[in-house]
């Protein structure tokens, strides 16, 4: 989608929706940063979370601002170095419980509950 498109889009929606739709792209690359031939694709998805995270900001409580820079750096970080080998499994680990995390913040998993059990 272009990123105009995908702006105007993100930006109509509720801030849980947002969190919602960020967490939906953290699955996304969980899924198929494995798979070398997607890396194109995991770097594009890497960076349209890190300015899904920056266009959600304002909407977003406070409470979770200092969370969401954090992750946002770490989206970046991970878009130059994720394809080498080893990282490959950390990432996929690490952005499948970042995920349940924002799911947590939005109310669209409650604390505890295991998006297995959901």
């Amino acid at each position: 989608m272009e990123r105009q498109a995908l702006h105007d889009r993100f930006i109509t929606l509720t801030w849980q929706e947002q969190l919602g739709n960020i967490a939906s792209t953290l699955g996304k690359i969980s899924q198929q940063v494995n798979i070398p031939e997607q890396d194109k694709l995991t770097t594009f998805l890497l960076r349209e979370g890190a300015l899904m995270i920056e266009w959600c900001a304002s909407n977003v409580p406070a409470d979770y601002h200092l969370e969401l820079a954090g992750l946002q750096k770490e989206l970046l970080a991970w878009k130059e170095s994720f394809s080498e080998t080893n990282a490959r499994q950390l990432l996929a680990l690490h952005l499948s419980n970042q995920r349940e995390r924002l799911l947590e913040m939005s109310g669209l998993l409650t604390k505890g509950e295991n998006l297995a059990e959901a």
